[in-house]
């Protein structure tokens, strides 16, 4: 009963006094049973927790703030929910007006509404409960319905939702017909990762109202044209549909009809079917109608793409308004990578890179400028790549993964590093990977260092090392990731033949290793 309470003092002090005198277990396990499925209707809950815990909520400055909170107990009780997608789901439901998203989470943080953790927030269970209690007595025409991973095969029955439809993590196959037919408010539809399901009804032509789509990381093989019906689309997520392929396709002016679309994912759209060359179909190999359709997109301010070859790329740079709205990038099979580093900086808004089965030897990296905003890198598959000291050149980069690239020697290069004595200059002398939290590398043969020299860290949280034989030292000392729990991830005899900086450094860092499980 007192786990119930979340450890909150209000709510324990109303259980104590509610459940004073009571001498029979099947007392407390119907006052449990209440209490975990409406702490509302547990004596004196309304009157003493949930009544004083809503002075917060009547305290938040305006009804946008008030929305957005009880939006947050949709999502099951003790979710993570990621603060980008939050912020999304309350632009496709008209929540955010006269205020940003990010300045609504900075809000219900400091009041104490919402807990932040990283790249999320949480809801305590007694907040959750209030905002539920509080969404009750409020009259609403709409209904809303969350379902995410509670294992459903089926769609749940229609009469119960009108408003917003989180389905992701279940395992449904089949969405009928006739399932999307009364539901033409509906706004926003969450099936991601729903690992089953293979395709869309045309009857999805009845969602008239919808703003919000996401199919991420389901099985589904192609767009059907009567997705043209949806003209309020405003947030399109195919990332991961990795079964798009040439017999199932996107039909070209599709992605153009949504002309109200902001937002459109499309990583590793279809990557399971490259070259895909059918006519009609945007997942050319070149990528060059789907160029041409996202050009036309007027109210498009973010896209994440994968791109194929190095036509698909060049095609890519005719557009430098798809560059600056581009957050994430991921590149594949180039054998002669137009893109240089200074593409790369002009990209103000991209988070993500990654370049998979490319060779690397003519990629033009002399031509420098800072980027800002990359947050991930990804090289995989990659030849004639003996170093990445260009990531000088890349300040706040917090994680940084390395797979299959026998060719690399270094991480950076003390000779190239010091030949950019003027760029460093005029920069500030830079602190190399100061931002970094995740340094994973596996199957480089030859790579021989990371750098030459200890270097700080203040942020890293994690290294990962497998199948790097060449590899016998890490670039740290005893003040290295200072006052951080790190781990360390390896082969058993990797670290037992690791080779430190004095026996300072071996102290600090050996409790921090974790072997890999083969």
């Amino acid at each position: 009963m007192a786990s119930q309470c979340h450890g909150l003092p209000l709510a324990l002090e109303t259980v104590g006094q509610a459940m004073a005198g009571k001498e029979f277990p099947e007392e407390w396990r119907r006052a449990i049973e209440i209490i975990s499925t409406s702490a509302s209707k547990f004596e004196d809950m309304e009157k003493k927790v949930l009544s004083r815990l809503k002075f917060s909520y009547d305290s938040l400055p305006n009804d946008e703030l008030r929305s957005c909170l009880l939006y947050c107990c949709l999502f099951p009780e003790d979710s993570e929910i990621r603060k980008t997608d939050l912020i999304v789901y309350w632009e496709s439901e008209g929540l955010l007006d006269s205020i940003g998203g990010w300045d609504v989470l900075g809000a219900l943080v400091r009041a104490c509404l919402l807990e932040e953790g990283g790249d999320h927030v949480k809801m305590h269970d007694m907040i959750r409960d209030m905002a539920l209690w509080i969404a009750n007595e409020i009259e609403e025409e709409e209904k809303f319905l969350v379902r995410a991973g509670v294992g459903l095969t089926d769609a749940p029955k229609i009469e119960e939702w009108e408003g917003t439809l989180l389905l992701e993590y279940n395992h449904i196959e089949e969405i009928t017909e006739s399932f999307f037919q009364s539901l033409p408010s509906l706004r926003v539809l969450n099936l991601s990762v729903n690992h089953y399901l293979t395709e869309l009804p045309v009857g999805i032509s009845s969602l008239v109202s919808l703003h919000h789509l996401d199919l991420s990381s389901t099985k589904v093989r192609g767009l059907p044209q009567e997705l043209k019906a949806l003209v309020n689309l405003r947030y399109l997520n195919l990332d991961y549909t990795n079964e798009m392929c040439k017999m199932c396709k996107i039909p070209e002016q599709l992605i153009s009809s949504f002309s109200k679309l902001q937002v459109l994912r499309m990583l590793h759209c279809g990557s399971n079917h490259w070259p895909i060359a059918e006519e009609g179909n945007v997942l050319s190999d070149d990528a060059e109608s789907l160029m041409k359709e996202i050009h036309c997109l007027e109210q498009l301010n973010l896209i994440a793409l994968s791109l194929r070859g190095s036509r698909g790329v060049e095609n890519f740079l005719k557009f430098p308004k798809l560059q600056n709205i581009t957050q994430a990038l991921h590149i594949k099979d180039c054998n002669s990578l137009p893109l240089n580093l200074l593409h790369l900086a002009n990209m103000e808004h991209l988070q993500l890179f990654s370049i998979w089965d490319s060779n690397l030897e003519d990629w033009n990296v002399d031509c420098a400028g800072e980027v800002q905003k990359m947050l991930k890198l990804h090289f995989v598959n990659c030849s004639n790549v003996k170093d990445l000291t260009w990531l000088v050149f890349v300040p706040n980069l917090k994680w940084l993964q390395i797979f299959n690239c026998d060719d690399m020697e270094e991480i950076i290069s003390v000779e190239k590093f010091e030949k950019l004595g003027e760029v460093s200059e005029m920069m500030g002398e830079p602190i190399l990977f100061s931002e970094l939290e995740l340094l994973v590398i596996s199957n480089a043969s030859n790579l021989k260092r990371i750098y030459r020299d200890p270097l700080p860290f203040p942020h890293l949280e994690r290294i990962g090392i497998s199948e790097c034989p060449k590899l016998k030292k890490l670039p740290l000392n005893s003040s290295s990731a200072k006052g951080r729990k790190i781990v360390i991830y390896g082969e058993k005899e990797w670290w037992e033949e690791l080779q430190w900086e004095d026996q300072a450094t071996q102290n600090a860092f050996s409790p921090c290793f974790l072997p890999y499980e083969l």
